[in-house]
């Protein structure tokens, strides 16, 4: 962001409200939610269970 900041493709405002509001508004990552071992372990099981 301070790149983008340094290159005129943002303004300060901009960049301020990324860097005070971080990592809620980092758009440079893609993050996805991982489900609990628990929920994990129990869709396993039934997929096992579905498999024989």
């Amino acid at each position: 962001m301070a790149a983008k900041l340094e290159s005129g493709e943002i303004s300060q405002e901009e960049y301020d409200n990324w860097r005070y509001n971080y990592p809620e508004m980092d758009t440079s990552e893609i993050r996805a939610k991982v489900p609990s071992q628990e929920l994990s372990d129990e869709l396993i099981k039934a997929l096992k269970k579905e498999n024989q």
